[in-house]
Parts: C-alpha cells; structure tokens; sequence
C-alpha cells in the first residue's frame, strides 16, 4: 500500500513541478549529452551506449537510455552528431524521449589551442499515462477489493523543440567547457494549468591532466582533477572530481555538493579503456538525511563506447586529454 501511495504522490505532484534534467554521472562518456561543442572532437568517429537506473530498490521504475554517434567531417570544418534518449519513471507513467542533431565548429586559435562551438536542435515527447498504475482510490478500504474503473486516469502528451549551444577549449594538459541548455525555455504543461517552464540549465566544466612518468621517461599513469558547475532554476551542483589512471584502467570518484557546499552524495567509477572500446560502470551514492532515506538505494550507471576509423583529410589534431568515462 505504502508503495502505491508514493507512486501517486509522485505522479500527482509531478503536473506543478518545474521539470528538472536527467542527471548522468559518467560525464565524459556522455559528452554530447554534458556539452555539444564535444561533437567530433575525437580522430575517429564513436558510438556511444548508456544506460542508468535511479533508485533500483526502492518504488517503481526510474530508468534512463542514451545512444549517440559524432564524427568529424572535413566540408563541414566540425563534426555531426546525433543522440536520442528516452527517460521512463514511475513504472513508465512517465515518459520523455528526445532526439537530438548537434553541430560543432572547430578551429585552433594556436597550434596547441584548440577551441570547438557546439549547437544543438532537439525535439522532444514527453508523456503521462497512469493507465497501468495501481491507485489509492481504486481501493476498497472495507473490501480491499480493487475497481480499475474508479480511478482518474491522466493520459496527456505534449511535443517541443528545444536548443542548447557549447563552447570547448582546450591546451595542452588544460581542458575547460561551458553550455546552456534550452535556451528558449520550453513550456511543459501536463494536466494542470500552470505553465511548466523548462528552465535554462547552464553547465560549466574544466580540468587537467598531470602525468607521471616512470624510469624509462614514459608516462606510467595519470591523475586527472576535475570540477563541474550546474545551475537550473532553484537547484545547483558544485561537483568535485578526480581520475586516476593507468595503461586500461580508469578509475574515478566524483564528490557532490550544491553551491553552498553541503554533501548530496558521491560516484565511483571504474572503466576499462582500450583505444577502440571503453567499458565503464560508476555507482552513485546518496547522503539524503530524510523520512525517505530508508527508500533510497543508489544509481547504477552502465556505459558502451565504440570507435571506427574512417578517411579525413585534416591532420591529426591533439586530442583533448579529457577524462574517458
């Protein structure tokens, strides 16, 4: 019983709210998704697969699905990409697909510096249908007998265009990235009256990485600090970040607070990174101090990318030394 009483809460509360973006942890192996100026920003082209789930033990289904392929194309001077996502909550009552088309535009300011501005034109689905959903007032309370017809049934659907655009940079071991998503504000409106203002996300992103070398002179492993700031209407993050790694491994562990500095949680990773493939799975913890702690579990994050070589005119470009999950 408790667990259909959250699950209508949650739909219901659902038509007021201000609808935040999906979170993905493993930022750099989601770059269209963190900053489109990332589109063929690599020698080769990727394929890209990810998958996350919100809350696996607690009440209902929250799960998110990312594909996204970029390469870079000599008579366009940047590279295309493509990526579609589909976010299912509350046992699929909830649902938002997006397809987007992203456009980079490279060049270098020196030989060392190079700099990419990113577009990127989406067209999303979004849904509310409680038909399959189990609701309190279906209930008997004297009977405990159950009348699918005696419920209020929400089936609504609303379409809409949305934009960001990107800036990347980077020099030598220096990396540094700034976005704004929804850039028009698009109106989400599902069964109420109140319009729902999707508002601008902005997202700024930077590191480096500091080699360390072994007797031979060689780079034996690598330690990469790095820092991510969102804001999006009332919410906040100010994440802290640092990956290590050595020959196909990559480990990493991401701190997160909001502005203010409080801890909201944390994410490990762990990757195995070949120079075609990478493999990487991250967990994120939650350090909720709430009534509602003892239903919060975690994430797990699950992340597929494959690179194919293909024929380009322009010269090699250094790549950016940006972390690889």
């Amino acid at each position: 019983m408790k667990k259909i009483i959250i699950l209508f809460i949650f739909i219901s509360s659902f038509q007021n709210i201000f609808p935040q973006d999906v979170e993905f942890s493993q930022y750099y192996a989601n770059m269209l998704y963190l900053n489109p100026a990332f589109a063929g920003s690599d020698n080769m082209s990727r394929f890209s697969l990810n998958y996350r789930t919100l809350l696996p033990s607690s009440y209902g289904d929250y799960t998110t699905y990312s594909a996204s392929y970029d390469q870079y194309f000599d008579g366009l001077s940047g590279g295309l990409g493509f990526q579609i996502m589909n976010d299912r909550q509350a046992q699929g009552a909830i649902n938002d697909l997006n397809i987007s088309l992203i456009y980079a535009y490279h060049f270098k300011i020196r030989k060392l510096w190079s700099v990419n501005f990113g577009i990127k034109a989406g067209y999303s689905i979004k849904s509310i249908n409680t038909n399959n959903l189990l609701l309190p007032e279906m209930i008997d309370e004297n009977s405990w007998t159950i009348n699918p017809n005696s419920g209020t049934v929400i089936d609504k659907q609303i379409k809409y265009f949305d934009f960001s655009a990107g800036l990347l940079t980077w020099y030598e071991n220096y990396y540094f990235g700034f976005s704004i998503d929804h850039i028009t504000k698009p109106v989400l409106s599902l069964g109420s009256d109140d319009p729902g203002i999707i508002n601008r996300k902005y997202t700024v992103h930077g590191g480096m990485e500091i080699p360390y070398y072994n007797s031979m002179g060689r780079i034996d492993w690598t330690l990469s600090p790095n820092i991510l700031v969102q804001v999006q209407g009332g919410s906040s993050k100010f994440n802290l970040g640092l990956y290590l790694n050595k020959n196909l491994l990559s480990t990493g562990v991401w701190i997160k607070t909001n502005t203010q500095f409080k801890l909201t949680g944390a994410v490990l990773m762990l990757g195995v990174v070949g120079d075609y493939s990478t493999v990487a799975y991250s967990y994120d913890i939650p350090f909720y101090i709430s009534e509602l702690a003892g239903l919060i579990s975690g994430s797990h994050e699950v992340t597929f990318l494959y690179k194919f070589k293909y024929k380009s005119k322009r010269k090699k470009i250094k790549a950016i030394k940006c972390p690889k999950i």
